[in-house]
C-alpha cells in the first residue's frame, strides 16, 4: 500500500513540474487552423517573454511574415532578436526547424533543448514548456529592492546577468507592497511576499538584497552624475524617453516618473562614475541579505 502511495505522490509531483507555464504559452496558441508554424512561433516568442521581460531587440526588420497571419507579431518578435534560425519561415515550418528554434533559445543560457519532435501543436506546447523550464532553472536574477519608513516597497530592481542580453530590470512595485511582519522579523520571511509578487511563472525569485531606498539606490547610481538609459519596456509604451539624465534618473528607477506612466518592467542600463569602494562598503553594512559572496558572484557573471 505504501508503494502504491508513493507511486502517485511521485507521479503527481512529475505531473506539476511539467507544468510550469504550459497555461500561459497555451494561452498563446492561436486558432486551431493555425498552421504548425504560426503554432510554433507563438509558442516560443512567448516562452521567451516569460523568462525575458523587456528584452530588447538586437535588430530590426519584420522578418519571415508572409504566411504568419495571426503569428506575425510573434515572428517579428522572434527575428528582431535573432531566435529564427536560418531559412525558416512560418509555411516551410518542420520539426528540424523546431528542434533548431529550441536550440537557440536555450543555448543563450548554456542549457541543452529538450529533445523535439513537434509534431503537432500539444506536443510542441510540451516541448516548449519543458525548454523554457530548463531555461527557468538555469537563470540567475538578483533582486535588490528598497523599502521606506512604513516597509513598503518603493523600488524593485534585478541584477540580470545569466542571459544573452546582460541588463538591468527594473519591476514597478504593486501599490502598497511591503514587508512582512516588523523590524524584528527574519530578513527572509520579511521579503517572502515581496518575492511572491513580482515572481511569474518562469521568473521567479528567491534571493534578495533590501535596504532602505537611499542605500539601496547608491548600489546602482551616484547622485547627481549617472543616467538611465531605456533599453525596452513592457508593454512597449510610446512616449518612454530613450534616456533619463541625472535629474531624472531616480524618478525613473522607482517609476515615479509620468513618462512612465503604465509601464510594468523596464530593461536598462546605468551610465556614469560607478559608486566607490568606500561608497558600496557603507549600504553593504546596512543591507538585509540572503546572498553571501559565492552567491552574488554566481548572480553576477555572464554566460
Amino acid at each position: 500500500m505504501r508503494s502504491i502511495v508513493l507511486a502517485c505522490l511521485l507521479a503527481l509531483a512529475s505531473g506539476a513540474w511539467a507544468q510550469v507555464c504550459v497555461d500561459e504559452l497555451r494561452r498563446a496558441l492561436p486558432d486551431t487552423d493555425a498552421t504548425p508554424g504560426q503554432a510554433a512561433a507563438s509558442l516560443l516568442a512567448r516562452a521567451v517573454q516569460l523568462v525575458e521581460p523587456a528584452l530588447p531587440p538586437s535588430r530590426g526588420g519584420s522578418g519571415p511574415i508572409e504566411g504568419a497571419g495571426a503569428a506575425a507579431a510573434a515572428v517579428t518578435y522572434l527575428h528582431q532578436r535573432g531566435l529564427l534560425p536560418g531559412g525558416w519561415t512560418p509555411e516551410g515550418h518542420t520539426p528540424e526547424g523546431w528542434a533548431a528554434m529550441l536550440d537557440r533559445f536555450t543555448g543563450g543560457y548554456r542549457v541543452s533543448a529538450p529533445a523535439a519532435g513537434g509534431a503537432d501543436r500539444e506536443t510542441m506546447l510540451d516541448e516548449a514548456a519543458r525548454a523554457l523550464e530548463a531555461v527557468a532553472d538555469a537563470v540567475r536574477p538578483l533582486p535588490v529592492f528598497a523599502v521606506d519608513a512604513q516597509r513598503r516597497v518603493t523600488f524593485f530592481a534585478v541584477i540580470w546577468n545569466w542571459t544573452p542580453f546582460p541588463r538591468l530590470l527594473l519591476f514597478r512595485p504593486p501599490a502598497d507592497l511591503a514587508l512582512a511582519g516588523d523590524a524584528r522579523t527574519p530578513s527572509e520571511e520579511a521579503a517572502a511576499p515581496v518575492l511572491a509578487a513580482l515572481s511569474g511563472c518562469a521568473l521567479s525569485f528567491d534571493r534578495f538584497v533590501y535596504a532602505d531606498e537611499s542605500a539601496a539606490l547608491r548600489l546602482f547610481v551616484a547622485q547627481g552624475a549617472s543616467t538611465l538609459r531605456v533599453l525596452g519596456s513592457e508593454p512597449d509604451a510610446a512616449g518612454v524617453p530613450d534616456e533619463f539624465g541625472a535629474d531624472d534618473v531616480v524618478a525613473a528607477l522607482t517609476f515615479r516618473a509620468p513618462q512612465l506612466d503604465g509601464v510594468r518592467v523596464m530593461s536598462a542600463a546605468i551610465e556614469g562614475p560607478s559608486p566607490g569602494f568606500g561608497s558600496v562598503l557603507g549600504v553593504l553594512l546596512q543591507v538585509r541579505t540572503n546572498v553571501g559572496l559565492e552567491g552574488a558572484l554566481r548572480s553576477l557573471a555572464l554566460p
